[in-house]
């Protein structure tokens, strides 16, 4: 670390100076005509809070340049003033004198993408250019009330310009140069031999004059300083090499007229040439339109004055400030409008507040900016106790929380799981209706674990509505909840609600249920979806009836996928062996298939037969079909006839009088009848005659299109 210090300057540390520079930073030097400074980021050691270390070297022979780094130190340490740059610590050791301020950028190098140096230099016309009045605006707001706080302490600064002023990264401005700050009764013995280091433009005309009258209010020497300040700025739109020109004259500073027409006044009112006839500093920043009359300003301002507001006036302000936000320049709203929008919460926090962040989120793109800027304004919001605060954040939660990382969302996760058990139906609402874009952003464990008991917490909501969006939300983000959970978690969470009550609750069920279809495996479809889904055949409600069996013929489709799918698996595992198996037995292919019990194109068989069948390999199809009352019944094999769960047998009905044996007096334990079909058609040979002993296919008197064989 020694080595480190030493290479940079730092060749032990400072006594009384607890602030050590970052290495990884580099060295800016800033040359004025009084000091050359060296800027470097650092931090406190004890608190480890950045900041900006100027330092500057001076020879013992250099009387006068000691003597302003001095004066400099001095001043900067015991002027805490608004709008002054703020010191947190200063050291003179070994010919270097060390000052540690807030972090901060000389607003002659013009940084880029800060909302108060990228207009500096900008040349752009349209927005850019109003984003440029509008910093420049309240940076000259910011200079002049920190010159009319020396004043009123009987100071004069005597060194405002262009390299007396630094940036912070918010983009406000700060005036330093402190080196040549003196009483008002000190003008002639401090300011006026140390001013003839100052270029000629920036001293004013009185003082270059042998007879200079001291009794002249010392402000205007600060007045003339500051129309030094806006010519430098404004003239540097016209100079690519961003340096003024070496030949610089009084004259060039009264006759600059690239101004924009609101400030042309107040520049002439500061740079007179007479002293008596120069505006003062306070009278500049009272009647200047150019800072009157700028919105930015206006609303910057009100923001630091929000704690001496009224309720109403709070109330009527961000209602105010929510319709121009969309004005103001990007940069300057996520560095500062933010920034002292967040300051003015610990007085409060509005609903209104909620719809400024939701408009100056969308115009921040870079998901780093997103997380340094609004994430933790965001953060605020969510833990502040306001119920309307807390609605309106969750009704912008596609714009707000969809962007906000893993981790961010991690802090505010306890808040927001609270919106489910909370006593307003609209807060439980939008909190379900937020987990669709926040479930994309949640780790997989709050996801599997957290989401689905809070889903089967709101279906049991008393609201219908809310059960209602729970199921869609849960239908939302199905692509999200992992594969190996995803299937069992749908088809019960979705099934539970399609005994709901509440019709659209049905319906988003079953919406729902074939949304996500895909996902689901087939067993869980044969197993739990189909039986849970068809009940609702029969709802009362004809939309609850069609959506029903539109669901059930895709469940069907996507059973006969799969056995598909398994045919094609057992075709290709079928080896040689087992078709050298049949020829052995006598047996082609097509009659070793007719043996399997089904009798598929086989004509009449006997009960001898079909036995024989089954010790040939054949088996026999046993169904069981639930009677209304619930009670199961073993009918006799009927082939691929096979009838619906909870649907009324037809047995318990009359038939034709030529059947000689009604069905209820078929026993359990009866012989087995065997139903032949050849490939969906009617077999001829099934159709013989009744004297040949064979049963009679006939029709149903009270028929519904259906055969039946007796």
């Amino acid at each position: 670390m020694a080595f480190l210090l030493k290479a940079i300057g730092f060749r032990d540390s400072v006594p009384g100076f607890p602030y050590t520079p970052n290495g990884k930073s580099a060295d800016v030097t800033v040359v004025t005509p009084t000091i050359t400074w060296t800027m470097r980021s650092g931090e406190c050691a004890e608190s480890n809070r950045p900041v900006t270390i100027f330092s500057t070297k001076f020879s013992a022979e250099d009387a006068r340049k000691k003597e302003l780094a001095c004066m400099a130190m001095k001043r900067a340490k015991s002027l805490l003033l608004p709008g002054i740059l703020r010191c947190y610590g200063a050291a003179e050791h070994r010919d270097t004198v060390y000052l540690a301020t807030e972090p901060c950028q000389p607003l002659c190098n013009g940084q880029p993408g800060r909302s108060g140096g990228s207009c500096v230099n900008s040349d752009g016309d349209g927005e850019e250019e109003d984003a440029c009045n509008d910093s420049i605006a309240l940076g000259l707001k910011t200079i002049s009330s920190a010159l009319i706080a020396l004043h009123q302490n009987s100071l004069i600064h005597g060194n405002v310009a262009r390299d007396s002023v630094f940036i912070l990264p918010n983009g406000e401005w700060r005036l330093f140069g402190l080196e040549l700050v003196s009483g008002f009764g000190e003008v002639r013995s401090v300011y006026l031999p140390l001013s003839s280091m100052l270029p000629e433009h920036r001293r004013p005309p009185e003082t270059l004059q042998a007879n200079y009258d001291s009794s002249t209010a010392a402000s205007a020497i600060d007045s003339w300083g500051l129309a030094c300040l806006i010519y430098e700025v404004l003239a540097l739109k016209a100079q690519p090499t961003n340096s003024l020109p070496h030949a610089c004259r009084t004259e060039d500073v009264r006759g600059f007229r690239k101004l924009p027409r609101a400030l042309q006044s107040g520049y002439n009112g500061l740079c007179a040439a007479n002293p008596k006839m120069r505006h003062s500093v306070a009278h500049f920043l009272k009647t200047s339109d150019f800072i009157v009359s700028s919105e930015f300003v206006q609303c910057i301002q009100m923001l630091e004055d929000y704690s001496l507001k009224s309720d109403a006036e709070r109330e009527q302000f961000m209602e105010h400030l929510s319709g121009v936000v969309d004005t103001f320049h990007r940069d300057m709203c996520k560095c500062l409008v933010l920034q002292k929008l967040q300051s003015s919460f610990t007085f409060g926090i509005l609903p209104s507040a909620v719809s400024t962040v939701v408009k100056i989120a969308t115009r921040v793109t870079s998901s780093e900016e997103y997380d340094t800027f609004i994430s933790p304004v965001i953060v605020t919001l969510f833990r502040s106790r306001e119920r309307m605060v807390r609605l309106r954040i969750l009704q912008h939660a596609a714009d707000l929380l969809s962007r906000m990382s893993t981790s961010t969302l991690n802090e505010v996760w306890t808040e927001y799981v609270a919106g489910f058990s909370s006593p307003i139906a609209s807060i439980r609402e939008h909190s379900a209706r937020a987990l669709v874009p926040l479930a994309r952003v949640l780790d997989e464990k709050k996801v599997v674990n957290d989401v689905p008991q809070y889903i089967a917490q709101l279906q049991q909501d008393p609201e219908g509505p809310i059960r209602t969006n729970a199921t869609i939300a849960l239908c939302l983000i199905a692509d999200v909840i992992p594969a190996e959970h995803r299937s069992r978690l749908l088809v019960h969470r979705f099934g539970r609600m399609l005994k709901d009550p509440f019709v659209p609750s049905r319906t988003a069920a079953l919406r729902s249920f074939h949304t996500t279809l895909k996902y689901f495996s087939p067993q869980h479809v044969a197993e739990l979806l189909i039986p849970s889904v068809a009940p609702l055949v029969m709802d009362g409600v004809s939309e609850i009836r069609s959506l029903s069996l539109d669901l059930m013929r895709a469940a069907v489709a996507r059973l006969s996928s799969y056995h598909k799918e398994l045919l094609s698996s057992e075709k290709s595992e079928r080896t040689p062996a087992a078709a050298s198996g049949a020829a052995n037995n006598g047996l082609d292919s097509s009659s070793a298939w007719d043996l399997q019990g089904w009798g598929w194109g086989g004509g009449d068989r006997s009960k001898g037969n079909v036995e024989e069948d089954a010790a040939k390999g054949g088996s026999t199809a046993t169904f069981i079909s639930m009677e209304s009352k619930g009670q199961a019944r073993t009918h006799k094999d009927c082939g691929a006839a096979a009838t619906l769960p909870d649907h009324e047998d037809d047995d318990c009905l009359s038939w034709s009088e030529d059947t000689p044996t009604k069905p209820g007096n078929l026993q359990a334990g009866s012989s087995t009848v065997d139903i032949e079909a050849s490939a969906g058609q009617n077999d001829p040979s099934a159709l013989t005659d009744s004297s040949k002993g064979s049963r009679v296919m006939k029709l149903r008197k009270k028929g519904i299109g259906a055969s039946r064989l007796s």
